[in-house]
């Protein structure tokens, strides 16, 4: 009986360890689309904005082809370089844009590989190549460093933080922002090693060291999709930190002190 036992013992143990390896097995082949669940959008598609815009194409260096959309402003003082969040890609850009575009500033907004009419595969360091590459037309279009802000929603808070590491900038907008990709992995899935998993660590924290242009960090209470202590820690290394009550991940444009923070903000720069 003793045997017996023991040998149900086993199996049980084995059959939890099975279980786990395959599941940590899925997670580390399909994060890319549990981080970035692309949508794509048909190269033929027509936009239906109804602000002054212009389509753009960036070819990379590995064949890939990035796709974005300038939204002019009549008179800017400036420019707004945009990386939206993971659900989002060009049809919801107008949202985004039109409250930065009242305000006299143009915004340009990029497409990630895979997304919208974006063609080519996402790696953490193609991600960050790909969006100095959008800062460089920027550059050549003849926009001086001072008068160019990224602004990062959610994911794209990675991408535009690790770029404000590497280039002078005027300033740095954080919209619901996490301290690493990892730590936030760790959150959700709390039984996996993540560290170990990930391919897209996107170590915000280590890169907000090396930024030197203002940051402006805005995050929901409420928010359960990043959690407020993300915004909280980069806010200890750099950056003011406004927290909006009651807010959650996706209804900050609601909150009209996150209008008057980044009018503020853009005002100081």
């Amino acid at each position: 009986m003793l045997f017996s036992l023991l040998k149900k013992s086993y199996f049980t143990i084995l059959s939890i360890f099975l279980g786990y390896a395959i599941l940590c097995l899925y997670y580390y082949l399909n994060q890319v689309n549990i981080i970035f669940p692309a949508s794509r959008i048909d190269t033929d598609t027509e936009f239906t904005f109804t602000i002054d815009h212009q389509e753009l194409f960036i070819d990379t260096p590995d064949g890939a082809r990035l796709h974005g959309v300038l939204f002019r402003a009549i008179k800017p003082k400036g420019v707004i370089l945009h990386f939206h969040g993971n659900a989002e890609n060009m049809l919801s850009m107008q949202y985004a844009a039109e409250p930065f575009v009242d305000r006299n500033y143009s915004f340009l907004a990029m497409d990630y590989r895979s997304y919208g009419k974006s063609s080519g595969e996402l790696s953490e360091e193609n991600l960050f190549a790909d969006a100095a590459l959008f800062l460089e037309y920027l550059k050549k279009a003849g926009w001086e460093s001072s008068k160019i802000i990224l602004y990062g929603r959610s994911i794209g808070t990675g991408v535009a933080i690790q770029l404000a590491s590497k280039a002078d900038l005027g300033g740095m907008i954080l919209y619901a922002p996490f301290y690493s990709l990892t730590d936030l992995a760790d959150y959700h899935f709390p039984l996996l090693p993540s560290d170990l998993l990930l391919k897209f660590p996107m170590d915000s924290a280590s890169y907000l060291n090396g930024v030197k242009a203002p940051v402006l960090i805005l995050h929901g209470s409420d928010d359960r999709i990043i959690p407020l202590d993300q915004a909280e820690g980069l806010a200890r290394i750099k950056g003011k930190l406004v927290v909006l009550i009651n807010g959650r991940h996706n209804d900050l444009y609601g909150h009209e002190k996150f209008w008057f923070e980044i009018d503020t903000f853009l005002a100081g720069i």
